[in-house]
């Protein structure tokens, strides 16, 4: 009898182009901006949910292109949790709440935002020229997908 065996490396598809965005403003004014820019049609869906140990919320922007058969999504790269602690010393019978920052990919900490393009896509050199050109936008630049230790992360459907 034959013994298959299935390596799950096989299933790993990287069919899409991965953008980081260092940007200094809120999710809905750049995903605007974008839209503007680009001529997509981002909009705010549901926050990718990694709720399993904590509250973890990271905001997502998607658009299907139908004629082009692709699809975009910008996703926020921190989010912040409140931690809550007990005071010390004079303040210990109150309650202190201090946030604390995570990261979506964490090899990636300085980045902002992430624009996520499956499918069939403009050229990478046009899509960046593109992105530079938003005032809002301080750094944009091509991210090797290959290279990502936690890719998962960005597995959205």
């Amino acid at each position: 009898m034959a013994i298959h065996k299935l390596d799950l490396n096989d299933f790993q598809d990287a069919d899409y182009s991965l953008y980081a965005i260092h940007a200094d403003v809120e999710d809905y004014r750049l995903a605007h901006a974008i839209n503007l820019r680009l001529k997509t049609r981002l909009k705010r869906l549901k926050d990718l949910d990694f709720s399993n140990s904590k509250n973890l919320f990271f905001s997502l922007f998607e658009w299907e292109n139908s004629a082009l058969k692709s699809q975009w999504n910008l996703i926020k790269n921190s989010c912040q949790i409140e931690l809550e602690s007990t005071g010390q010393g004079l303040f210990s019978n109150r309650e202190e709440k201090n946030y604390q920052t995570i990261r979506l990919l964490k090899e990636h900490a300085a980045v902002d935002y992430f624009l996520k393009i499956s499918g069939s896509c403009s050229s990478e050199k046009r899509t960046l020229e593109a992105l530079s050109e938003i005032p809002h936008i301080s750094l944009a630049y091509a991210v090797k997908v290959n290279a990502l230790k936690s890719k998962e992360y960005l597995i959205i459907n």
